[in-house]
């Protein structure tokens, strides 16, 4: 048996170094096939597309991984993960079908994930939708590509809830899917005590609205917090917003107390997890964020924007974590660090909820069901 999850996009295109791809991206994917294959020794691949002009592949812990060369356009589609398109796949689906299929794309789906499910089901095959983000594009081709799916996978109950009101999705099998991490790994160190330390993970773009973070900073440093400090890790996707970043930090006179450290590679993450004492997820249009999760893990409260479909579906304000709005943002912040027992209790509610709902051992137990239901 053969069983798949392919990203129809180029890691670029969703902010992601190739190279990296099997040290960074879809951790819980990788972490949960690693799991099918030595337990039913089943030949599992996680695929995407590249620039690249050739396809090639390799193996990682028994995965294998393959990259499929995208279809230059001269409109520059070829760089909107959206659009991307690769015939070279469609070619090798024709010839080499998997058993199942996971294709993982957002709710506005695309052209080239409905003519891929047409290839597998005239093979006689299934295939799984999985969705992310909080927004749909209804058509009669995505209708009929959700319809034919064996079933749609979700990593949060919010957006099942939201789905199941919308006509498009109605009287479908959507389950969760939980993103999960491995708590052997992730877990908490005892912290030293300290001026407040908070990190940032992830894309340097303007939607991630990462001056809301450097904003905290500026307001624990005028209350009290001199030596207030901020991580931000993360591959440069916007230079614009990185410059203004750079920008605010002078004028704020932050230089001390703001740093960039650039990209990590994901087995370099928890440490900084671990030594943070409060995970910024500023931004408004999250959805499930896996350094969400990563974080809480550690025993790290995540400061969160109460926003459909993200943070809100996993934090609770004050009893795991921190919600609020963009306004509020960094007043929330400082009113955290001003109640040190509370927010070592928050810490300790953070770790116990991924250790009930977000293990890697229920992100394996969904994806097993899942294989088993296409099957």
């Amino acid at each position: 048996m053969k069983i798949s999850i392919l990203h129809p996009f180029t890691p670029k295109a969703a902010g992601v170094v190739e190279k990296s791809v099997s040290t960074y991206h879809s951790q819980p994917h990788l972490k949960a096939m690693e799991m099918l294959v030595a337990k039913t020794g089943n030949e599992c691949s996680i695929e995407y597309f590249t620039s690249k002009y050739k396809q090639y592949s390799f193996t990682f812990n028994k995965i294998q991984y393959v990259f499929y060369p995208v279809d230059f356009k001269w409109n520059g589609d070829h760089k909107k993960w959206k659009k991307q398109v690769s015939k070279k796949c469609l070619k090798e689906y024709i010839k080499n079908t998997p058993d199942v299929t996971i294709i993982n794309m957002s709710g506005h789906s695309s052209k080239f994930s409905y003519g891929l499910s047409k290839i597998i089901l005239e093979k006689s095959k299934n295939y799984i939708a999985m969705l992310g983000g909080q927004h749909y594009t209804d058509n009669q081709m995505f209708r009929e590509y959700y319809n034919n799916a064996n079933h749609i996978l979700v990593h949060t109950h919010i957006q099942k809830r939201e789905m199941e009101k919308m006509d498009m999705f109605k009287g479908l099998d959507i389950r969760v899917f939980p993103l999960g991490v491995d708590c052997d790994i992730f877990k908490p160190m005892v912290k030293k005590p300290t001026e407040p330390n908070l990190l940032y993970v992830g894309r340097i773009v303007e939607w991630k609205r990462i001056h809301l973070a450097i904003e905290a900073i500026q307001l624990l440093k005028e209350n009290g917090y001199a030596d207030a400090h901020l991580r931000i890790i993360g591959p440069t996707s916007s230079e614009d917003y990185y410059k203004f970043l750079k920008n605010m930090i002078v004028e704020k006179q932050l230089e001390k107390n703001v740093e960039f450290l650039g990209h990590k590679e994901h087995s370099e993450l928890p440490r900084y997890f671990q030594e943070a004492d409060l995970f910024t997820l500023p931004s408004d249009k999250e959805t499930f964020g896996m350094v969400m999760i990563e974080a809480m893990a550690c025993g790290t409260p995540v400061a969160g924007v109460d926003c459909p479909g993200g943070p809100a579906d996993v934090i609770t304000h004050l009893e795991n974590g921190l919600l609020s709005s963009p306004e509020k943002y960094t007043e929330t912040i400082l009113d955290y660090f001003k109640n040190p027992a509370r927010a070592q209790e928050i810490g300790k509610n953070a770790r116990e909820k991924v250790l009930k709902e977000y293990s890697i051992h229920a992100t394996f137990e969904v994806l097993q069901e899942s294989v088993e239901a296409a099957l």
